[in-house]
């Protein structure tokens, strides 16, 4: 018995210890709370372009010779203000619309209401690339020139008569086209 009294004095002792140590570790555990909150931006740039482009009083005759072609309007695009975040998998640019056909060749965008007819007006790229209705244009931008950043999408602009420039059916009139710059990601 006696050994069983050691025994139990050894568990007396080693119970007060385990008492004492809990007491502390309770003791520093304390809690924090943490509210997290965020706002998610669409990424976006404010888009403008030149409201109208004029070109004034055109001889048919010069549309016919490839003047209008030959000396086009500069159209500039600009994306200002842009903020958001450019990821790897989307660019960012406008898609353009507007009412038109390719019955002459090339897209030339006009308007129902135009009285010329198998006449518009024709976009291109920098590139030399035709504009057609739906065609989305990149930006050349990057995340570290995206946040409050700005860039242009340069164009040209010229009047044609595609290959219907010879078609009796061809004739001058007052000439309507619009086109809208929607910016997207694609």
């Amino acid at each position: 018995m006696k050994n069983l009294n050691i025994l139990s004095g050894h568990l007396f002792a080693l119970r007060a210890s385990l008492c004492l140590c809990l007491p502390g570790i309770a003791a520093s555990a304390t809690a924090a709370d943490v509210q997290f909150s965020a706002t998610f931006q669409a990424p976006t740039c404010q888009v403008s372009a030149p409201a109208t482009l004029d070109f004034g009083a055109v001889l048919s005759s010069d549309i016919r010779q490839g003047v209008s072609l030959a000396n086009p309007l500069p159209l500039e695009v600009r994306l200002s203000q842009c903020a958001g975040f450019i990821g790897a998998v989307q660019r960012p640019g406008v898609t353009v619309t507007g009412t038109g056909d390719s019955a002459t060749g090339d897209f030339l965008f006009r308007q129902a209401t135009s009285q010329a007819v198998n006449y518009g007006v024709r976009i291109v790229t920098a590139s030399g690339a035709v504009v057609t209705n739906n065609t989305f244009l990149p930006a050349m931008v990057d995340a570290a020139s995206f946040n409050g950043g700005s860039t242009s999408i340069p164009l040209k602009v010229a009047l044609s008569c595609g290959n219907q420039c010879t078609n009796a059916a061809t004739k001058s009139g007052r000439l309507d086209a619009s086109v809208t710059f929607d910016f997207v990601y694609q």
